[in-house]
């Protein structure tokens, strides 16, 4: 009870310090309050946007079992539906979004205390069923996956059973639904937020202590800069954003040294630089590019004081953090996506005082 007490005061201290420091309204809003509850409790799982920009939350964990049922999230009507439920409950799975708006979602721990699943299948939103295709080579937990420009999608790490790091990879070709063994990448990799594709192709891998690039052209992969990164630290639970002119911006993690610092990689010229540190250093958060070309980052974790309501936004052009007004409620390992009319809609994930969240909430740029 006093970890949640302490914890709780140390968030609540941080918000009065955004939200009265500055002596003006910060940016950001959430006109209704908490917004659609999930119909279940979910953490450890992908949020896909789907084509048509519905939510599909697909499995996962309600803090008590690993879960096979699914919901859609309609930004339209602003309300959580059922639809089909996995053939295979799992958790710590990652997805993709294939070319022709199918969802492919791969590998994860199954409903069992232990183990690492290779099964694989494919969910149809026009019809809202899930059918089987070939499983991985490899059965992995939390992998980094990507669809890559051509429309394949490459599997590239995650753990073992024994949660050990994965080097090996492969892609799945959409129109034959079958798997190819990929060049193992040099390090191990793994996070849903850990890899994007460039504007050339290429896919940068940034999580560990090594930022690989992979060219889908020659199945080859090479080192992005030096070991480390600008900050010199390890990287998990960080999050990884293509900004809009190309170059990409690295956030936060599970270090004292990475939690507090954000770094940008150019492509152009295979540097690292630091930018200007967080305000609240963090893990575990959520970070997405919004419609003015910003990079909104949301909740997270700090080992100083818990699960964090506060949120921020970095502007590429001045390479400087400013604060947004605070989430309804703390969250870390929450689903950020954002919705038609540059909204963003935050959900599920779990704080201190709750194991595993049913709620979602909104946040409207430059809302008054």
């Amino acid at each position: 009870m006093s970890r949640v007490s302490k914890s709780f005061i140390a968030v609540m201290v941080f918000a009065g310090m955004f939200s009265c420091g500055s002596g003006r309204e910060l940016d950001g809003r959430s006109p209704e309050g908490e917004g659609a509850a999930l119909s279940s409790p979910r953490k450890r799982l992908p949020f896909v946007q789907l084509v048509d920009g519905r939510v599909l939350a697909a499995g996962g964990h309600d803090g008590t079992r690993t879960l096979s049922s699914c919901e859609l999230f309609d930004p339209v009507s602003g309300t959580w539906s059922t639809t089909g439920s996995l053939r295979t409950a799992r958790r710590n799975h990652a997805a993709a979004v294939l070319a022709d708006g199918r969802v492919l979602v791969v590998g994860g721990a199954p409903a069992q205390l232990s183990g690492a699943l290779a099964s694989a299948e494919l969910y149809d939103p026009a019809t809202g069923g899930w059918m089987p295709v070939a499983p991985l080579s490899v059965p992995r937990i939390d992998p980094t996956v990507v669809t890559l420009a051509d429309g394949r999608v490459l599997v590239v790490g995650g753990a073992d059973v024994d949660q050990r790091l994965l080097r090996s990879a492969e892609w799945f070709e959409p129109a034959t639904g079958t798997w190819h063994a990929a060049e193992t990448s040099g390090w191990g990799h793994g996070g849903a937020q850990a890899a994007v594709v460039l504007l050339d192709g290429r896919v940068l891998f940034a999580s560990g202590m090594q930022a690989e690039l992979y060219e889908p052209s020659t199945g080859r992969w090479t080192k992005a800069g030096s070991a480390g990164g600008a900050a010199g630290t390890h990287r998990m639970g960080h999050t990884v954003t293509r900004l809009v002119d190309g170059r990409v911006l690295v956030v936060g993690g599970t270090t004292s040294r990475a939690a507090e610092t954000a770094e940008l990689y150019v492509p152009a010229t295979g540097e690292w630089t630091l930018v200007a540190p967080l305000a609240m250093p963090r893990e575990g958060h959520g970070a997405l590019l919004t419609g003015d070309g910003d990079v909104l980052v949301v909740g997270g974790y700090h080992f100083a004081s818990g699960t964090l309501a506060s949120a921020e936004r970095f502007e590429p052009v001045s390479g400087t953090w400013r604060p947004v007004n605070a989430l309804q409620t703390p969250r870390q390992g929450a689903g950020l996506l954002r919705l038609p009319g540059d909204a963003v809609l935050v959900v599920g994930g779990f704080n201190d005082a709750v194991e595993t969240l049913t709620s979602s909430e909104r946040y409207v740029p430059g809302g008054e």
